[in-house]
């Protein structure tokens, strides 16, 4: 059994940052995964002070990839993809209500550290409603017109990736909140789309966990026609342009940085 946070830990120290949660995301965290998915660690780090007080600034995004023995190799292919945002990158996507790192702090798979709950608390209270239904959106739309409606690969995965953005959109739409990060949570409580594609979905997650996601497949005219319907539509997009502030976010990063360079001259002395 791969130790993951033992790798984590490894990244760390070999980069020299801290980090400062780790957690599962894509399929496995959607419920998504099948048999032979991989597993895609994403986590947030901080460099020490001197790092961003520099001409040459340090890069903000950090990746690793080894495969099952836990032994590094190339992106392709990989078993364990990890990849980790600065964490000022992270706060500013976060501001701007991306569902990357939404989704990160809604992962409920953890490996490592723990999620700051100031930027679990901003994302489910201060998340603009506008942005992230048009960033589910696109989703679907560059799914759907690269592989479905192109038909250069037209597979079950492929299906439930597209509808996941048409999804968790209509869950913005007509439910509370963020949706849930466990897609057949959302499909089963979510208003706005037919019963009957929906259970298709469902049937689909079925399929797909049995290690049939790749399996090339005749188009399904129900689902295309509901996300046909859904991308030429913005009637329907959110009103309200929430005006969320970032004074909680600027507190947290320079507590962390700030907090995090004392830290470091507590371990010298």
């Amino acid at each position: 059994m791969i130790n993951i946070p033992k790798l984590i830990r490894e990244v760390a120290k070999e980069k020299k940052i801290k980090i400062l949660f780790a957690v599962e995301s894509g399929s496995r965290a959607w419920r998504l995964d099948s048999s032979n998915s991989d597993f895609d660690v994403r986590f947030v780090f901080v460099r020490p002070v001197k790092d961003y007080i520099s001409i040459n600034a340090s890069g903000d995004v950090l990746t690793a990839h080894f495969d099952k023995n836990g032994n590094k190799v190339g992106q392709e292919g990989c078993f364990i993809d990890m990849c980790g945002f600065d964490v000022f990158k992270f706060s500013r996507m976060l501001s701007s209500s991306n569902p990357t790192v939404i989704e990160w702090l809604s992962s409920d798979i953890e490996y490592y550290g723990k999620k700051n709950k100031a930027w679990v608390d901003y994302a489910k209270n201060q998340f603009k409603p506008i942005s992230l239904y048009f960033h589910y959106k696109s989703m679907c739309k560059q799914n759907y017109l690269k592989y479905l409606k192109s038909g250069n690969e037209v597979t079950y995965k492929k299906y439930l990736y597209a509808m996941r953005g048409l999804v968790n959109s209509k869950w913005i739409i007509n439910n509370e909140g963020l949706p849930p990060i466990q897609f057949p949570e959302t499909i089963k409580k979510v208003k706005g789309v037919p019963v009957y594609v929906l259970q298709r979905l469902l049937d689909i997650i079925k399929i797909k966990k049995v290690g049939k996601e790749k399996e090339v497949i005749q188009k399904i005219p129900q689902i295309d026609y509901e996300i046909e319907n859904f991308l030429k539509d913005d009637s329907e997009a959110p009103k309200n342009k929430q005006l969320a502030t970032t004074l909680d976010l600027d507190l947290e990063l320079r507590k962390i940085v700030l907090n995090d360079e004392e830290e470091q001259k507590d371990d010298k002395n």
